[in-house]
C-alpha cells in the first residue's frame, strides 16, 4: 500500500468514526428528549373559570407539586357543557365539574370522580348594608345565577335552613355572572345575592353584610375533578400522579396560610387584604384529605333523582373512585 493509500484510508476511518460520533450523539439526545417529554407530559385540566374553590389545583400549581410528579398541567377554560365533552372525548384528561359529572356517571357514563377539595359548599348569602339575617329577607329579591345550578341549590337550603320558604316567602332571580350578582346588589335591585370568593370578600369589605354561609348550615361535596374510567385503567400511575399533587396542595392549603395567601394574591391579582379575607372563608370549606363519602353526596343524589326520574338508588362506587388518592395518601403519610 503506497503512503497516499494508506494516508486516504487514514481519513476515510476518521470520517467514518466522526460520523459514528455525531449519530450516537444524535440518538441520545433523541432519548433524552423524549424521556424528558415523558416525564414532563403535559395534562389538560379543563375548569369552567378561576374560581377560588380549585385552590388546591392552583397552590400545587404555584408551589410545583405537579412538577416534582414530572406533569406539566395546562388549565383550558371551558363552559360545564364543553369540558364535559372535551373529557369523554379524551380531548382534556382531567376537569374540574364533578358535580355535574356525578349526574353522567350515574346514567352510565363512563366518568369518576377522583379527588374532591370541599364537603361544604363554598357560598355565601350577602344581603344589603342594613339586612343582618336571613330572616329579613323575608319578602326579598335574591339573585342567583341560574335556577338549577350549585349557587341556586346553596341559596335554596340556606333560606329553608332559617325558615325562608324560597318563592313562598322570598323571590329567587336568576341574573347571571358573578359580576353581574354584584352589580345587582350595589345597585339594589335586589336585597341578597348568592356568591363565592372572593365575592363575599370584596362586598363586606365594601359594607354589605354576609348573613349565611352556606357551609354552616348544610354540608354537600363541592370543587371536585373527575376523569374517565379508561384513564384509570390505561394510566394509573399518571392519575395518582395527580391525585398525589392535589392532595399535597389541599394539605398546604388547610396548614400553610401565609404561602396559601400570597398564592392567591399571584393567581388571582388582589390585594393582601382581600387574599386573606378570600383564604379565612374557603378553608372553612376544604375538606381534609379529598376523599367524601356518601354522607356528603347525599344533596346530590336528591338531586339527581329528581331531575333523572328513572334512575334508582345510586351507588357511590358508580361515580368515584378514590383508590388511587387513598394509596397516594398513605404513601404521602406514610412519609
Amino acid at each position: 500500500m503506497t503512503r497516499q493509500t494508506e494516508k486516504s484510508s487514514l481519513m476515510q476511518n476518521r470520517l467514518w468514526c466522526w460520523l459514528m460520533g455525531l449519530l450516537v450523539i444524535g440518538f441520545v439526545k433523541i432519548l433524552l428528549l423524549a424521556g424528558a417529554a415523558h416525564a414532563d407530559e403535559a395534562i389538560k385540566f379543563a375548569l369552567p373559570g378561576n374560581s377560588m374553590g380549585y385552590l388546591p389545583l392552583f397552590v400545587a400549581v404555584h408551589r410545583g407539586f405537579f412538577k416534582d410528579e414530572g406533569l406539566d398541567i395546562e388549565l383550558p377554560r371551558l363552559i360545564p357543557a364543553m369540558a364535559q365533552n372535551a373529557l369523554l372525548a379524551g380531548e382534556v384528561q382531567y376537569h374540574g365539574l364533578a358535580d355535574s359529572g356525578l349526574r353522567l356517571a350515574a346514567r352510565g357514563l363512563p366518568i369518576k370522580a377522583i379527588f374532591y377539595g370541599a364537603d361544604r359548599p363554598m357560598y355565601y348569602l350577602v344581603a344589603q348594608k342594613e339586612i343582618r339575617s336571613v330572616a329579613e329577607l323575608r319578602g326579598k329579591r335574591i339573585g342567583v345565577s341560574q335556577f338549577g345550578g350549585t349557587s341556586d341549590l346553596s341559596a335554596r337550603l340556606a333560606l329553608k335552613h332559617f325558615g325562608v320558604e324560597p318563592e313562598k316567602d322570598a323571590l329567587l332571580i336568576q341574573i347571571g355572572a358573578e359580576g353581574t350578582r354584584m352589580a345587582a346588589l350595589r345597585a339594589g335591585s335586589v336585597s341578597a345575592i348568592i356568591v363565592p370568593v372572593p365575592a363575599v370578600a370584596i362586598l363586606k369589605r365594601e359594607g354589605y353584610n354576609e348573613v349565611s354561609f352556606v357551609g354552616d348550615v348544610v354540608e354537600f361535596a363541592s370543587n371536585g375533578y373527575s376523569t374517565t374510567d379508561q384513564r384509570i385503567k390505561e394510566h394509573p400511575q399518571e392519575v395518582k400522579k395527580v391525585v398525589r399533587a392535589l392532595y399535597r396542595g389541599l394539605r398546604y392549603a388547610k396548614e400553610n396560610p401565609a404561602g396559601t395567601i400570597d398564592v392567591i394574591q399571584r393567581e388571582w391579582k388582589v390585594d393582601g387584604g382581600i387574599a386573606k379575607g378570600s383564604y379565612q372563608a374557603i378553608v372553612k370549606a376544604l375538606n381534609d384529605d379529598g376523599i367524601i363519602g356518601e354522607k356528603q353526596l347525599k344533596m346530590h343524589f336528591d338531586l339527581i333523582r329528581r331531575v333523572e326520574k328513572n334512575i334508582g338508588e345510586i351507588s357511590v362506587s358508580k361515580v368515584v373512585d378514590f383508590t388511587l388518592l387513598k394509596d397516594a395518601k398513605r404513601e404521602l403519610d406514610g412519609r
